[in-house]
């Protein structure tokens, strides 16, 4: 009977953290691949129609390529946050050129709508904290060891006037590819966001 409970617990302890481990697409194909993969995902999933462009600051390469609008996916909500997922794709050929995860209420919501999330946000950095580590932890297994990380919230001067406020991040690097798990938690930003490019 102990045997039985022990293996019991053994597998629904395995089943939750499947259930928690974050899904990432790294393979540099079509773009029509990575949407395969998120209707793999869940059938509940929502495809947004959003302008949305990248900064050389986050994208080195995006003078390089000529990027057609991103697919924009969000996935149906299962954690602390809603998931959505950004494929950025060069027009000629489709193929993926940048990736971006963001953990985040409402991000394409009403901005008078968000301000009250904001407010109840604020309240919440230890819950936020706890989710950056369980998805850096997910991610780790899936990337590997990172090649720079912090082990808490750091605090970052703010260029905007509205005060200092908290950051984290965890970055992957290798030769063919960059990648760069990060959390702000600021007055008017409550996020964590994944990125990954290919460098070539």
């Amino acid at each position: 009977m102990t045997l039985l409970l022990t293996f019991t617990f053994l597998l629904l302890a395995r089943f939750s953290g499947k259930k928690d481990e974050v899904k990432i697409w790294t393979e540099q194909t079509t773009v029509d691949k990575a949407i395969d993969f998120e209707n793999s995902l869940s059938k509940q999933i929502e495809v947004l129609d959003k302008n949305v462009s990248l900064s050389k600051s986050i994208y080195p390469l995006v003078d390089k390529y000529k990027l057609a609008k991103p697919i924009i996916i969000q996935r149906e909500q299962t954690g602390f946050l809603p998931l959505y997922a950004e494929y950025f794709y060069s027009e000629s050929d489709s193929i993926i050129r940048y990736i971006s995860y963001d953990w985040e209420r409402e991000k394409y919501g009403n901005y008078f709508k968000k301000q009250e999330i904001w407010e109840v946000e604020s309240k919440k950095l230890k819950q936020y904290n706890s989710e950056y580590e369980k998805i850096k932890s997910t991610l780790i297994e899936q990337l590997g060891e990172p090649t720079n990380q912090d082990t808490e919230p750091q605090k970052t001067e703010s260029t905007s006037g509205r005060g200092d406020y908290l950051t984290r991040s965890t970055v992957w690097e290798t030769d063919n590819h960059y990648s760069k798990l990060t959390m702000i938690f600021e007055s008017m930003t409550y996020r964590i966001r994944w990125y990954y490019y290919w460098k070539k």
